[in-house]
């Protein structure tokens, strides 16, 4: 009788798992992003399914829709003890996610975003700058093992930046791409071109705060405000429209 009962509840729990809603990943997004991400109109299940992803604006109370989402399970997966889904936009793949005992790894990444929407729900008031253009994350693979200390390769190509804060003046085209091994993540940033050129380096490790040390340089008119946006992150030199740029500021 026992038995019957255990095999009665796995295969409870299996039906149960089976029919979850779409609805259940727009909780986890809103949850891992406290709320500045959401999916809606979510359809489907948690096995496939689509939406769109949503990012709350600064001011927290609109929600702006920029990234069709779907989603398909990849029962190859199960052979490894993990359950991974293919994710794509329109037809075009997005990426790859497979959770397990290994941890979370993350593959073939590759994701287009207006920068007001990936930049939005930051919780850093420079964040909320009205930053403007075409943002680009690639990771061709990226692991986190259950303890946290990540390890591998990304790019960030942000194209046309520019700041509603500065109407009509365009800043430029900027590369970061970070390296990350046992948990410590270095990063680099470079201008590709513009009329602000920015260029640095720092590293985040595990627990300490992200440092950043760089400089920025450009027409002093066009950047003498620069200061009161950065956070104080941005100290002018004696030259004339060039600034030291240290995080946490010194």
């Amino acid at each position: 009788m026992l038995r019957k009962l255990i095999v009665f509840a796995l295969l409870t729990l299996i039906l149960l798992i089976a029919r979850a809603p779409a609805s259940l990943i727009d909780l986890l997004v809103a949850r891992l992003t406290q709320d500045g991400l959401r999916l809606q109109q979510a359809e489907g299940s948690l096995w496939q399914g689509h939406g769109v992803l949503a990012s709350r604006d600064a001011n927290g109370r609109s929600l702006k829709p920029w990234l069709p989402l779907s989603w398909d399970f990849d029962a190859s997966a199960l052979g490894r003890g993990g359950a991974a889904w293919s994710l794509a936009s329109s037809g075009v793949p997005v990426g790859h996610v497979e959770a397990g005992l290994r941890g979370l790894d993350i593959s073939g990444f590759s994701l287009h975003a207006p920068a007001d929407a990936a930049l939005g729900p930051l919780p850093h008031p420079a964040a909320r700058a009205g930053w403007q253009g075409d943002l680009t994350v690639e990771a061709p693979a990226w692991h986190c093992p259950p303890d946290g200390r990540c390890a591998g390769e990304a790019r960030l190509l942000w194209r046309g930046a520019r700041s509603a804060l500065f109407p009509g003046r365009r800043f430029g085209d900027y590369e970061i791409r970070l390296n990350a091994h046992d948990g410590l993540v270095r990063y680099t940033l470079q201008t590709l071109a513009g009329d602000v050129l920015a260029n640095g380096n720092g590293e985040a490790a595990p627990g300490q705060m992200p440092r950043f040390d760089g400089t920025l340089s450009g027409e002093p008119e066009f950047l003498n405000r620069l200061p009161a946006i950065a956070g104080g992150a941005a100290r002018p030199t004696s030259q004339p429209g060039h600034f030291e740029i240290h995080w946490p500021p010194r």
